[in-house]
């Protein structure tokens, strides 16, 4: 006697294969004829799947059948491991188009529940009692799970956070953190305060404040943070000209006396002038040792701010190459005021010979024409 599943199942196959015939002496082609029997053979395989178990029906007379069956067992609980497998796949194809990053977070997302989901079936069936099943599963897991959400949690509220207090309109992050952690602290409060508070109601005001945080830290992110400008320094580029800048404000180069110094060069009167440990009266050119560090003191002695800067020439950097830059060597200190020093470090990487006849190795101080010292270097 046949079953009535394995009627509809042998009658989809009598009713695949007819088609494929009529489809085959009709139309004809490859590809549909090809499909078609595909069709037949899938449901002439299911049908002979179906006579063997009978559509697992379980006769009333087989006793151990009837206390073995899928049926008798007691049912699982539900499991979220589905949904989150459902949102590992999605992510990975988001990740292939936006960026890697999200992929290999789809990809640890869909290990992470493979793993759990393989120990969740297991300890489910470990035993006929649910309690037991779940304890076995809380021996094995726990002891991964806690470490592993802590650290995500902890990292989750420092990025929220940091994301919070970076925030651009002015100070409206120093307010929002403020505000959350006058929150967090009345809470705790509260809390303390009575400690007959249900454990759902705590959890739940817990979750909901840990998705406001994180929510609020996702949207300041994506707003964007505050602007940080970047702190001028000697050296970068127009900070060795007239113009006082940032980078000469607080200056902490300022020295009243320095060892070892190969120079001490003085701005008076619109002229620059050396003093050098060892040598009398004011020498034409200071010299300087070649790709050695010479430790050079300016002062200040004119009504004003300068600062004293150093041509050293031009430098050629992967030279013989397509890729031949000409880059040129200067060194300069902060402006100083009048009676005011400045020390300054300077290690020239090419003889003063190299230099063009129209661009020699010299002092200058920018603003003052007349302010000239010539340099050699060996």
């Amino acid at each position: 006697m046949f079953t009535t599943g394995s009627k509809l199942l042998l009658g989809a196959t009598a009713l695949s294969v007819i088609g494929t015939i009529v489809y085959g002496i009709a139309v004809g082609g490859a590809t549909g004829t090809l499909g078609l029997v595909a069709v037949s053979i899938a449901f002439a395989f299911l049908a002979g799947i179906n006579l063997w178990v009978r559509d697992s029906n379980v006769s009333a007379m087989d006793t151990a059948g009837i206390e073995t069956c899928a049926a008798a067992n007691e049912p699982t609980e539900t499991s979220m491991w589905p949904v989150v497998a459902g949102l590992g796949l999605a992510l990975v194809p988001v990740g292939l188009v936006a960026g890697f990053a999200i992929a290999w977070m789809a990809v640890i997302v869909l290990l992470v529940v493979t793993v759990e989901w393989m120990v969740l079936s297991w300890s489910d069936r470990a035993s006929g009692d649910p309690a037991y099943n779940a304890s076995v599963r809380r021996r094995i897991m726990h002891p991964m799970e806690l470490p592993i959400l802590g650290a995500v949690g902890l990292g989750v509220v420092i990025f929220s956070f940091s994301r919070i207090m970076l925030y651009k309109p002015g100070n409206a992050g120093m307010v929002i953190f403020s505000g959350v952690a006058s929150a967090v602290l009345l809470f705790g409060a509260l809390i303390a305060a009575k400690r007959n508070v249900g454990k759902a109601l705590v959890s739940s005001l817990c979750s909901v404040g840990a998705v406001a945080l994180l929510g609020a830290g996702v949207a300041t992110a994506l707003d964007g943070g505050h602007e940080i400008k970047k702190h001028e320094v000697i050296g970068d580029d127009n900070t060795c000209g007239e113009e006082i800048t940032e980078a000469d404000h607080d200056p902490t180069r300022a020295i009243a006396a320095k060892a070892n110094l190969a120079a001490t060069i003085i701005l008076e009167n619109g002229q620059l002038r050396a003093e050098i440990i060892g040598v009398a009266g004011s020498p034409a050119a200071v010299t300087l040792l070649r790709s050695n560090d010479n430790f050079v003191k300016f002062k200040n002695l004119d009504d004003g701010d300068f600062r004293l800067t150093a041509y050293l020439g031009d430098e050629k950097l992967n030279a013989g190459t397509d890729t031949e830059v000409v880059v040129e060597q200067i060194v300069c200190t902060q402006a100083v005021t009048e009676g005011g020093t400045q020390f300054v470090v300077i290690k020239p990487p090419l003889p003063s010979f190299a230099a063009a006849e129209d661009a020699p190795f010299q002092f200058t101080v920018p603003g003052v024409e007349t302010a000239v010292l010539s340099i050699e270097v060996p």
